[in-house]
């Protein structure tokens, strides 16, 4: 159900009243503990009314949040096979904070991966392999996920980029992108406004656009090919990436499997190289 209510609410996005998209926002950083909160609760988070709320989800197609709520009970007492081969537990507050980071993270491994459909998944595999050059791009903490990103795409694949690159010349480093290339975004919050136009530019000159995510995104979402929605709750101060990181490396592994021996040929000719450079210890 969750992924049908992330679905409708993408769908309306562009014809959503400001409080609306509010609400929108607030519901998709909440779903994965939406039966825990009222119609009341959920209006007073996002800042808008009671009537908001009952008419955002009537738009949506569900009588009122109570149908929502009790959809998401059902779903949630039928279980994931994922929750219990990782013996996920919700974390506690009488846990110590080690363990329940762990928890934590744990939990947003599980949520994440229950929640993608594998055929988004293998959309973006085959999208980075096609491709004649893939842009990857982030700022802030998606920033460290744009490099790792690359750090791995790199040994598979020519024609990688991270954008901006280190001359923060973001105009001149996607002046190349075109149609048939791939725009890799990481858009995690706190949102960098960059990212709008960034996209707009692929979306007009034909490239496809990956979007790595949270579950509150509303707007570039809309604009992409593909969306991997990964989920980032922190267990204290900090939003986690644990699931984020994990997907990445999911992603270029099956990339690996997908090229081949075009891959493995790659990866030979960059391990000649350090034995060259004499840059590693072995």
């Amino acid at each position: 159900m969750t992924a049908s209510l992330q679905d409708k609410i993408l769908a309306l996005n562009d014809q959503l009243t400001e409080s609306e998209r509010r609400l929108a926002a607030v519901t998709l950083e909440c779903i994965g503990n939406l039966a825990a909160y009222s119609a009341t609760e959920l209006a007073q988070k996002a800042g808008v009314s009671k009537a908001t709320a009952g008419r955002f989800f009537r738009r949506l197609g569900y009588e009122n949040f109570n149908e929502v709520r009790a959809l998401v009970r059902d779903e949630a007492d039928r279980g994931s096979p994922l929750y219990e081969l990782a013996g996920v537990q919700a974390p506690t507050e009488n846990q110590t904070p080690l363990a329940r980071h762990l928890a934590n993270d744990l939990q947003n491994l599980a949520q994440t991966f229950d929640r993608l459909n594998p055929a988004d998944v293998e959309r973006a595999v085959a999208l980075f392999a096609d491709t004649k050059r893939v842009f990857i791009a982030g700022f802030r903490n998606g920033r460290v996920l744009a490099q790792y990103a690359w750090a791995l795409l790199t040994q598979l694949r020519p024609g990688v980029t991270l954008v901006p690159g280190a001359g923060l010349n973001l105009a001149e480093d996607l002046a190349d992108l075109g149609a048939g290339d791939v725009l890799l975004v990481m858009d995690f919050r706190r949102r960098v406004t960059l990212l709008w136009p960034m996209v707009a530019h692929a979306n007009r000159v034909g490239a496809k656009v990956v979007i790595l995510t949270d579950p509150s995104a509303t707007d570039l979402p809309a604009r992409s090919d593909v969306v991997l929605r990964c989920v980032n709750h922190g267990a204290a101060v900090f939003d986690s990436y644990v699931a984020a990181v994990s997907l990445i490396n999911h992603l270029c592994t099956n990339l690996a499997l997908v090229l081949g021996d075009t891959a493995r040929e790659r990866l030979e000719e960059i391990e000649s190289l350090h034995d060259h450079y004499g840059d590693l210890h072995r």
